[in-house]
């Protein structure tokens, strides 16, 4: 578990320090990765060579060769498609995770759909920022957790106050569409300007504990939302935990649970980086398999919960014509702030660690501020975009590094 960040050494090099446990570790210092055996705890300190740019930049162009050499030679055109399915395959059903967890108020529902395109379409979006900005060209950058439950706390609380005044759905989703993506694009600028100014020591102040809780309940959030999407049922309060007690609920609930189990075991353990993604396609081919040889159809297996309700197709260009200008409820912005100087901090936080943890599994040096500048370029254009926030995917990012 990574422990603080501190920007404020005695140089004023802007050193980032990062702490976590465990019995063996290494000390990264000038971008260079050192063992250093401590008995319980290790510290590594990760520089930014701020005032050694040259060197930096050649510790990149460096990881950067490495990561298309292969003992082989060069990868070709089949590879990398490769490489893009598994991240796909990895990636996707996560999105639409996300689009639950944002969009979990009930008068969301009958868009849920196009809701989740856009999420998928903004993810686009932070790949494309990423693609173009990076110094790291096997970053991947997608919509992201840190920011899932101020996103979803905003979109809870326009739609209760919307409904609560006698408005309508449409008002919710076209008010939540402008909102929303405003504070995605504010957050672009305000990461701008910190990685500009080389002002992410402000960031440090936040206490750990409420880093780790909040990390935490974003876990449980994720739960929630796919034990929901697993019963059919909206799950925004402890109490809905009780529609588990129901046999039929529970017996619709339990394949995605022990999946869910399967999966962790897996990401934890497995040393092949394809055993994920493998299993991942593996799980649903059982349970079509499984419909095969018990007989059910589609059809069967739809009305009794186990496949989703069939909706026509949303074309992207459709997606947006959710948005009516003249029913957003631009009052609710103000009431919206409070959430999102507090999705900031966290974001901005989220996002030195996954750049620190990318550094560190690099062995390299990376200039935090510049990638942070990124993160907020990526988060402007998706804002822009009607997205939402989003930052690199660090198991991702060094998937993709790794296998070149």
């Amino acid at each position: 578990m990574y422990g603080s960040i501190n920007e404020n050494d005695e140089n004023g090099t802007g050193d980032i320090g990062c702490r976590r446990s465990g019995s063996e570790g290494g000390h990264v210092e000038e971008g260079r990765a050192q063992p250093q055996a401590q008995d319980k705890k290790t510290t590594l300190i990760w520089k930014s060579e701020r005032d050694d740019p040259q060197r930096n930049n050649k510790n990149i162009s460096d990881a950067k060769e490495r990561g298309h050499d292969t003992e082989g030679g060069h990868y070709n055109i089949f590879h990398y498609l490769i490489y893009a399915l598994i991240n796909v395959i990895i990636a996707v059903p996560g999105l639409y995770g996300y689009a639950s967890v944002i969009f979990n108020h009930p008068s969301f529902q009958p868009h849920i759909a196009s809701l989740s395109k856009i999420v998928v379409f903004s993810s686009l979006i932070h790949q494309l920022g990423f693609l173009l900005f990076s110094s790291l060209d096997f970053s991947i950058g997608t919509v992201q957790d840190a920011g899932l439950i101020f996103l979803s706390a905003m979109s809870n609380d326009i739609a209760q106050k919307i409904l609560d005044n006698g408005g309508t759905v449409d008002e919710v989703v076209s008010t939540t569409l402008v909102i929303l993506p405003l504070g995605t694009a504010a957050l672009g600028l305000v990461l701008i300007l910190l990685g500009k100014f080389r002002l992410l020591d402000i960031v440090s102040y936040l206490p750990m504990p409420v880093i780790g809780g909040y990390l935490a309940f974003i876990g449980y959030f994720c739960l929630e939302a796919g034990v929901a999407l697993c019963i059919g049922k909206p799950m925004t309060t402890l109490s809905d935990w009780h529609y588990l007690l129901e046999p039929h609920l529970l017996l619709l609930a339990t394949p995605g649970l022990i999946s869910a189990g399967l999966l962790t075991v897996i990401s934890r353990k497995a040393t092949n980086d394809a055993v994920l993604p493998l299993a991942m396609v593996i799980i649903p081919a059982t349970f079509y398999l499984v419909l095969f040889i018990s007989g059910i159809s589609l059809a069967e297996a739809r009305d009794n919960g186990w496949v989703g309700e069939e909706s026509p197709p949303v074309p992207v260009t459709d997606i947006f014509h959710l948005v009516d200008f003249n029913l957003v409820h631009w009052g609710l912005v103000r009431d919206c702030i409070g959430t999102w100087v507090g999705m900031v901090f966290i974001v901005s936080f989220a996002s030195c660690l996954d750049i620190a943890a990318i550094s560190m599994d690099m062995g390299e040096a990376l200039d935090t501020n510049k990638e942070m500048m990124t993160v907020g370029v990526s988060n402007l254009m998706s804002g822009l975009f009607f997205g939402f926030t989003g930052s690199y995917i660090f198991s991702q990012t060094i998937f993709t590094y790794r296998t070149g």
